[in-house]
Order: structure tokens, then C-alpha cells, then sequence
């Protein structure tokens, strides 16, 4: 005999009964009985409200006979209460069970009788416990000195600045040349005109670059590398040529002198520098949390998280990219379970107000087609973040000494204990 329990209203008076054939942590099978008269009251549920719908000829709308609208429409109505009858005892079981859905249920059977039978299929996130998630030890990396960050960004600023010009010379390394280039591999032949590429650039094979360094604008070139053909024919070469960085550099850029120029960048790199630092420090707080709450993920989830992930770096779902990309999909998923856990037990929760400064802050536009979608979205991102900078605030976070030779590192017996 199965269990029974109460269905959800408007079936609450009656009972189903369902036995479970598969149940493990995220994976169910459950097959449900249910009396056939549920059914037919609500085909007359069904029938009721298509009767409120359509009018036919010689009746007015809604004054159309119920039996009429039955016959009319008997295979319709019947599809109609099916659909209503599954849904509402997948509900009311997982109501009775405390079961979160992970997946749409897969309806794989259903059988008409006295009674009404059905087989479903569907997956659930796990129950699991989280704990020891305040004052995590983590290590902070030692700052780095101001006059290498400043290097760095000096670095970069000349880099954005740089100007490109055409030069009349055979090339050399970190020369741009624009090239046509055409493969044969295998038989088939791939063709690319005005291709630029930059010698050195480690994406380029290294027969490729070496054969570039000294080529001339109007040669061509042959570069055999394996089974592969390369034909080249170069169009121009071009170099960098990076800024000066003086006074006339800095008001370029609408500062007074290099000083305040090397204040302010200071100042921004500094900021960035701090940020990255925090980042890290929470990146290493979820690797301690995955670590210490091990559970199964639901198969469902993963999936959705890794076409999510395909469709953000606009790349096709191959047997390569699983590999790739799954198993950061699973840990994702699982670490937004543990937040939401976490967020849960600490009561930690964004308010509307919340998400709609924000919305404001961004510029968001908001309608009425996707206004609850949107607040929706924002919600559990910000709730998610909320959770992480508890996490953050309550951890324990130790600065690491800087190492400064092979034989401090040799001796650095130190324990990093997660």
C-alpha cells in the first residue's frame, strides 16, 4: 500500500496515494494513484471555464450548456484536467515530502482505469548541512610596492597611448604585420585576407614567428609545420612607438605635470590593486567552503549553468567544452547552493528598495513585461553578494610574509589551514 497524503486545493479533500521506486540525494522516481473522480471534477473545472471563453451559434457567451461544451470539446477538456491533475499531485508531493525541485518533472507513463496512474521522473537539490563557515582562515598575499605599481600602470598608460605607424623596413619582433594567409590541411584550404598579427605574439605558432621576423611588405611565404600549409603574403608592417612621459604627456591627458599625473594613476592603481586583493580573498573562501560541504549537485542544474556558460563565451556545446567547462559548471552550482543556505540560516536577504537603488544606479530601464523578471534577477545576485561579504567580514584573515629567497622558501614550513 502506498503512502496517501492530502493533495493541495482544490483537491484537499481527497487523497492520492504514490509509491517511490527511485530516491537517492538529487534523483527521484515516484509513481502516483489518484481516484478517477478527481479527474472528472476537474474536467468539469475545465469545462466551467470555457464555458466563460467561447460563444456558439444561438447562445450567448457564457450561457453555452455544459453538456454541450463537454461533447464539443470532450478531448480537449480531458487533455486540459490531465495536465492539471499531474501538476497538482507533483505539488502536493513535493509540499508533503519538502522535496526543491531542481528540474521540470518528465511524465514517462500514464494509465487510465478505476484510477488514475502516472509515473514521474525529476531531480532535487540535496539536503546538507552548512556549519564552520565563520571565521575561515585565509591568507592575504603582502601588498605590492607602490613604485612597481606604478611602473606597471606607467606601463600600461603608454601602451593605450601608443601610435601605430606604417614603417618601410623588414620586420622585427613586436612589429604588427597585416598579412593574407592561406591554410591547407588535410585537403582543405582556408583563405584570410588582412589579417594582423603581431610577432612574438605566443597565440602564433613558433615556426610562424620566426619565419615573419625579416619579411618585407609584398613578400611571400611558404611555412611547412607538420601537416600543415601556411601561405603567406604580407600587406604592410607597422610598428609601436610608445610616448615620452614628460609634461606634454600629462597635459595630454589633462593633467598639470607628470607629479600629479603619477598621483592620481597611483592612486586609481592602488584602488584596483585593493579590489583584486578582496577578490582573491573571497575566491579563496569559496574554495574553502566547497571543500568543507561536499554534496551531490543535481544534473539539471549543472546543465543549465554550463549552456550558461557556452552562450557567454559564444562557443558550441562539444564533448571538448564538457570537459572543459562541467566541472566549473558543478562548482558554481554547488557554491550558490551553500550561499543560499548560508543566506537562510543568517536571515540575510536583499529588499526590494535594495535592488531598485540599484537598478537606479545602473541605469536600468524597467517595464511592465520585464520588470518582475529583472527584480527577480538582480535579487539573487545581490543577495548572493550580500552573503559573500558576510562571509568576508567574519573571516580570519591572515597577511602572508613575503618570501624573498629560495632558501626562505625552503624553510617556510608554515601549515595554510582551510
Amino acid at each position: 500500500m502506498g503512502v496517501q497524503i492530502p493533495l493541495l486545493a482544490p483537491l484537499r479533500r481527497k487523497i492520492l496515494e504514490y509509491n517511490v521506486s527511485k530516491d537517492n540525494d538529487t534523483e527521484k522516481e515516484i509513481e502516483i494513484t489518484v481516484a478517477r473522480s478527481e479527474l472528472e471534477k476537474l474536467i468539469d473545472e475545465e469545462t466551467d471555464k470555457l464555458r466563460g471563453e467561447i460563444k456558439l451559434d444561438g447562445f450567448r457567451k457564457g450561457r453555452v450548456p455544459r453538456a454541450l461544451v463537454r461533447r464539443k470539446y470532450q478531448d480537449s477538456l480531458k487533455v486540459r484536467a490531465m495536465d492539471s491533475l499531474v501538476k497538482k499531485s507533483y505539488l502536493a508531493l513535493l509540499e508533503e515530502k519538502q522535496w526543491q525541485p531542481a528540474s521540470q518533472a518528465e511524465l514517462l507513463k500514464i494509465e487510465e482505469g478505476d484510477a488514475i496512474r502516472f509515473r514521474l521522473r525529476f531531480e532535487v537539490i540535496p539536503e546538507f548541512e552548512v556549519d564552520n563557515y565563520v571565521n575561515i582562515e585565509i591568507f592575504k598575499e603582502p601588498p605590492v610596492p607602490d613604485d612597481f605599481l606604478l611602473e606597471q600602470g606607467m606601463n600600461v598608460l603608454r601602451e593605450q597611448h601608443a601610435e601605430i605607424k606604417e614603417v618601410d623596413r623588414p620586420a622585427v619582433i613586436d612589429d604588427f604585420v597585416t598579412l593574407d594567409i592561406e591554410i591547407q590541411k588535410n585537403g582543405k584550404t582556408e583563405k584570410e585576407k588582412n589579417r594582423k598579427v603581431k610577432i612574438g605574439d605566443r597565440t602564433l605558432p613558433d615556426e610562424l614567428n620566426r619565419a615573419l621576423v625579416g619579411i618585407k611588405k609584398s613578400d611571400k611565404k611558404q611555412v611547412k609545420l607538420n601537416d600543415v600549409q601556411y601561405k603567406l603574403s604580407i600587406r604592410k608592417i607597422e610598428e609601436k612607438n610608445l610616448p615620452q612621459v614628460d609634461d606634454d604627456f600629462a597635459k595630454n591627458l589633462k593633467m598639470s605635470s607628470v607629479k600629479e599625473l603619477q598621483e592620481k594613476l597611483l592612486e586609481n592603481i592602488k584602488k584596483q590593486e585593493e579590489n583584486r586583493i578582496e577578490e582573491e580573498l573571497k575566491e579563496s573562501l569559496s574554495e574553502v567552503l566547497l571543500e568543507r560541504i561536499r554534496f551531490k549537485t543535481p544534473g539539471a542544474l549543472i546543465q543549465k549553468e554550463y549552456e550558461k556558460m557556452l552562450k557567454e563565451y559564444e562557443l558550441p556545446d562539444s564533448e571538448s567544452n564538457k570537459e572543459r567547462f562541467w566541472h566549473i559548471a558543478e562548482k558554481r552550482v554547488r557554491f550558490n547552493l551553500i550561499l543560499s543556505k548560508i543566506a537562510k540560516k543568517e536571515n540575510l536577504r536583499v529588499v526590494e528598495s535594495e535592488v531598485m537603488d540599484f537598478v537606479s544606479k545602473m541605469g536600468i530601464k524597467l517595464n511592465n513585461q520585464n520588470r518582475s523578471e529583472v527584480i527577480d534577477y538582480l535579487g539573487n545576485i545581490l543577495n548572493r553578494e550580500k552573503t559573500i561579504d558576510f562571509l568576508y567580514k567574519h573571516a580570519k584573515i591572515n597577511e602572508k610574509s613575503r618570501i624573498i629567497s629560495p632558501k626562505e622558501v625552503a624553510n617556510d614550513t608554515r601549515p595554510v589551514r582551510h
